[in-house]
């Protein structure tokens, strides 16, 4: 059996003597290697080929736990945390439940006093120039 110009021949190499030459076959004419018509095999491959890609991107956009918000992928409010002494004066703890009440109205759900003060701690260290201006109103860098 001749084979198709641009074909794969499955593996099998031509000095193995398993494929036929086109003269063996009584077939006189020259093969056209200018053939535009597609071959099903390479198209086959193809398309496996683009499935599998597909499918390799799809496994690597389902999200890990690690790509998970830390609400949600944990069992409890402190998991994770390690506690540390956080001592605050009485004003501040009086607006504790301002910050809370006003966290919960822009969020539309419950927030945890654990979880808004990391996050205050969070927007602490992101914005060091915020804290600066706030302890030069408590005395730093008096000269």
């Amino acid at each position: 059996m001749g084979l198709k110009s641009g074909s794969r021949d499955a593996g099998l190499d031509d000095s193995e003597g398993d494929v036929e030459q086109p003269e063996e076959q009584g077939i006189n004419e020259t093969v056209d290697d200018t053939t535009t018509e597609p071959l099903s095999i390479d198209t086959e491959e193809t398309e496996t080929e683009s499935k599998d890609k597909l499918d390799h991107k799809s496994e690597s956009q389902r999200p890990t736990m690690d790509s998970l918000p830390y609400k949600l992928r944990r069992d409890k409010v402190n998991e994770g945390r390690e506690q540390v002494p956080y001592f605050l004066r009485e004003e501040v703890i009086d607006g504790e439940a301002e910050l809370q009440d006003t966290l919960e109205e822009l969020l539309d759900e419950k927030v945890y006093k654990s979880d808004y003060r990391e996050a205050a701690m969070v927007v602490a260290q992101r914005n060091p120039e915020l804290i600066a201006e706030v302890l030069r109103e408590w005395g730093y860098d008096l000269r």
